[in-house]
């Protein structure tokens, strides 16, 4: 079921010397349509006459697939590429056995999840009074990664250690490299962690909060904040965002790149003034993509390894959703869904 297929390939346009000035505008096209219900298949959209109520779903896109959350009515489900369910976990007890794949499962609250050739690793938040509401304030409430077989069948829970003794908190992403190795990033208000998995044992664990962010620059101190991260696929090393500031006021943002193998930052990539350019994904370990979000059009900045601008490209999205957000799955293909009244649309980029 999670074999993989060949990635479809985002085309990077190479412009030249003076590809920063130049802006290429990306076309879309429908994936699928996921209406409005509780049937195998759908989602709980829960809106008023002009907007959502709360946003109780979720979509990711990975092996060609669409995996979708839904704490509304418990549920996870694996799509294919038209939006029929490959996989159904969670609450199935008024669903025909007959006709889906179902597994049986009470989950909390469902966080972040991924995939990768033969697993679904989903982050089950305990449900408290402040998680009923799946705003802000369940992201901090302790939570456990779920792994299910492509069958959906739980195979064990994990928390910080591999064994489930001690739970995460605030989890920002999981993410499975080419070697099929899970990774944790874990973020508190002062500082993030990285574990590594291999299956159940934890073979990394990393506490930036001892990296210590600084520069001089004639009399000034520039203190230094880490506030993104993102891995490389190949596993061995990660890139890190860096925000420094003079007191309170932005000046700048460096990217680095840290060795998981060494323990220590590797080099600098390149410093980056305008703070509306914020790091948002790798592709293909060699491409880094910046965005810049105006009302409902984003702005991507391409840039290579070297710190280079190589290219600009655009996403415009129309004012006729009531909700929109933009994903990209595990080889960097850029997706989107937008909620209308009892529908949800699925959209792909190039």
């Amino acid at each position: 079921m999670f074999k993989k297929i060949a990635a479809i390939s985002l085309v990077i346009l190479f412009a030249g010397s003076c590809s920063k000035w130049y802006v290429n505008s990306m076309s879309s096209k429908k994936i699928t349509e996921i209406k409005s219900g509780d049937a195998p298949g759908q989602v709980q959209i829960i809106r008023d006459e002009y907007t959502l109520n709360e946003l109780s779903f979720r979509l990711e896109i990975n092996d060609d697939r669409i995996i979708a959350a839904d704490n509304s009515l418990k549920r996870l489900q694996v799509l294919d590429s038209s939006g029929n369910p490959e996989l159904i976990i969670g609450s199935t007890a008024d669903i025909d056995k007959t006709k889906y794949k179902t597994f049986n499962f009470k989950f909390g609250v469902i966080g972040t999840f991924t995939m990768d050739d033969d697993n679904l690793y989903v982050q089950n938040r305990l449900e408290t009074r402040s998680a009923r509401s799946y705003g802000e304030g369940a992201n901090f409430t302790p939570s456990y990664i779920l792994v299910f077989n492509s069958k959906g069948e739980l195979q064990y829970t994990m928390g910080k250690t591999g064994t489930p003794e001690l739970p995460f908190f605030y989890i920002e992403k999981l993410f499975v490299d080419s070697d099929n190795r899970l990774f944790v990033i874990s973020r508190s208000f002062n500082s993030w962690e990285l574990y590594r998995f291999n299956n159940r044992k934890r073979e990394k664990y990393i506490d930036f909060s001892k990296l210590d962010f600084v520069e001089k620059e004639d009399n000034n101190t520039y203190k230094g904040r880490i506030e993104n991260i993102r891995i490389f696929k190949s596993g061995d090393e990660i890139l890190l965002s860096v925000a420094y500031y003079h007191d309170v006021r932005f000046k700048y943002r460096k990217l680095y790149i840290f060795s998981l193998e060494k323990n220590k930052l590797q080099r600098e990539v390149g410093t980056f003034p305008d703070p509306k350019n914020v790091l948002f994904n790798i592709v293909d370990d060699k491409i880094i993509y910046f965005w810049n979000i105006e009302g409902k059009d984003i702005k991507f900045m391409l840039v290579n390894m070297e710190g280079n601008i190589i290219n600009n490209i655009r996403v415009s999205f129309d004012n006729s959703s009531i909700f929109s957000k933009i994903i990209t799955d595990e080889d960097g293909v850029i997706y989107s869904y937008h909620v209308h009244n009892d529908t949800l649309q699925v959209l792909q980029w190039e």
